[in-house]
């Protein structure tokens, strides 16, 4: 499960192969950490571990997309999108294509191959990702059916158990003074 950190401003404006820059615009990531084009975006977020190379989406939060252009004139400098999954499977797809005004959003990966591939451009998907340019806007957050279980050394234990702690809550009066009359026994 994961939880929006930063709510992309989706109807942020974009030009035709800007893909990076209505990202970037659209989460408000600062000039500083803003890279040259989405492919170097996309390794900088695989380093640290925030893409996920299948199509396990998280839901109802928005996430970051990537591809690599794989021919043409744009080949190497990749391409990336936000998104949205809602509890229904529907998918939603934003790119500088869509906010350039040249289509509606994208509502599979098929529908956006087929886009690309109109104009002879081939594309692989990368993964989704927690964040882009250093800027992450999800988090997984842990519920509590995922507790890690650990492995005690019981003879590491054992060496202890002979400890008992004994342990003097001090209970202070109106006046200032300590009641140090009540103990318990901790085992």
């Amino acid at each position: 499960m994961f939880i929006q950190l930063i709510t992309p401003l989706i109807a942020t404006s974009a030009i035709a192969s800007y893909c990076l820059l209505y990202t970037d615009d659209a989460i408000n990531v600062p000039q500083v950490s803003r890279t040259a084009n989405a492919q170097i975006a996309h390794d900088q977020a695989k380093a640290k571990s925030w893409v996920h190379d299948n199509q396990d989406y998280p839901r109802n939060v928005w996430f970051v997309m990537f591809w690599s252009i794989d021919n043409g004139d744009y080949q190497g400098q990749g391409h990336v999108a936000l998104a949205f999954l809602d509890d229904a499977g529907n998918l939603q797809i934003h790119d500088s294509e869509v906010h350039r005004g040249a289509r509606e959003a994208y509502t599979d990966l098929n529908e956006f191959y087929n886009w690309f591939g109109s104009v002879g451009t081939r594309m692989t998907f990368l993964g989704w990702s927690e964040g882009v340019d250093n800027v992450k806007i999800i988090d997984e957050i842990k519920t509590e059916n995922e507790v890690k279980e650990v492995k005690i050394d019981k003879t590491k234990l054992e060496k202890y158990e002979m400890w008992k702690v004994y342990a003097f809550p001090f209970f202070v009066y109106r006046d200032q003074s300590l009641n140090r009359n009540i103990f318990y026994r901790i085992y």
